[in-house]
C-alpha cells in the first residue's frame, strides 16, 4: 500500500486535472435617458420624388452601349414583351432581367445619395 501511495504523488503536475475559476459575471445594463429616435431616417418626401425623375430622364437618354437606345426605353420594351406571355415569366437568359436590375439599382443609388446630400445639408457637413 505504501508502494500505491507514493506512486499517486509522484504524478506530474500536468497529469492533474486544471482548476477552473467558476465566477459569475453580472452585466448591469444601465438606464440611458436616450431613446432612440422615432425618425431615424429623417426622411424628407421631396427626396424620392426628385431621385425618382433625377434617375428616369437620364436613363431615357439612347446610349451606345444599348445601340443608341435608352436603357429605359429597352426596359419599358421588355415589360411588354414579357406581358405579351402574361402567364409564362421571363427566362433567366432573357436581357430582362439586365434591365431590371441595373434600372433599379440606379434608381436606389439616386435616392440614396439624394437622401445623404439633403440630409449632409441640413447638418451642416457641407
Amino acid at each position: 500500500m505504501a508502494a500505491l501511495a507514493t506512486r499517486a504523488s509522484a504524478l506530474p503536475v500536468l497529469a492533474q486535472r486544471p482548476r477552473v475559476s467558476r465566477r459569475t459575471v453580472i452585466v448591469r445594463a444601465e438606464a440611458s435617458n436616450k431613446a432612440f429616435p422615432r425618425d431615424w431616417i429623417k426622411s424628407d418626401p421631396l427626396v424620392p420624388v426628385l431621385g425618382f425623375a433625377g434617375w428616369t430622364i437620364p436613363s431615357t437618354i439612347g446610349v451606345s452601349a444599348f445601340g443608341g437606345q435608352s436603357l429605359f426605353g429597352l426596359f419599358t420594351q421588355s415589360i411588354g414583351e414579357q406581358l405579351a406571355h402574361f402567364p409564362t415569366g421571363p427566362a433567366l437568359s432573357d436581357k430582362f432581367w439586365l434591365y431590371l436590375i441595373t434600372w433599379h439599382l440606379g434608381l436606389f443609388l439616386t435616392i440614396t445619395l439624394g437622401q445623404i446630400g439633403v440630409q449632409g445639408r441640413k447638418q451642416g457637413y457641407w
